[in-house]
């Protein structure tokens, strides 16, 4: 196998939903647990929260295992970035931008980028399991949420 650096994740979705609630979904602390299995998300630029695989973990708030993520941008009402990353390894970062596409619908464009700090051979599982989580996981629940209202 090759080990040639790891292309950023990219991953867009639409949904039926006006940009500015799309942003409150994304962003606002009391949306955000309904699309994303995070603990500790305060909304707030510099904070970190984690992002806890384990749902039986998650129920308890625990935080064994889980990753790291620090908010680096919160620019209403379109751009969302945080760090991601387990304490001792590179961090990498998940930007997600809104793009407001008419009749009330709105395009959520996903990169998560840095995985040229790692030797491809090392992190190709998690990449992949990162890329098919984001796309079918993630997006989707973000996109069920915001259009739930």
């Amino acid at each position: 196998m090759s080990n040639n650096p790891l292309a950023d994740i990219t991953h867009d979705i639409f949904f039926d939903a006006p940009l500015d609630h799309a942003w409150k979904t994304l962003t606002d602390p009391d949306h955000v647990s309904q699309w994303f299995g995070c603990l500790q998300y305060t909304g707030k630029l510099g904070d970190v929260f984690y992002m806890q695989p384990n749902p039986e973990l998650r129920g308890k708030g625990d935080i064994a295992g889980a990753t790291y993520c620090e908010i680096l941008k919160l620019d209403a009402p379109d751009h969302f970035v945080f760090s991601w990353y387990v304490p001792g390894t590179p961090k990498t970062e998940v930007s997600i931008r809104l793009q407001d596409v008419g009749e009330k619908r709105t395009k959520a464009m996903l990169v998560h980028s840095g995985w040229d700090q790692f030797p491809a051979e090392d992190v190709r599982h998690f990449w992949e399991q990162l890329a098919n989580g984001w796309k079918s996981h993630v997006l989707p629940n973000l996109k069920a949420a915001a259009e739930a209202g």
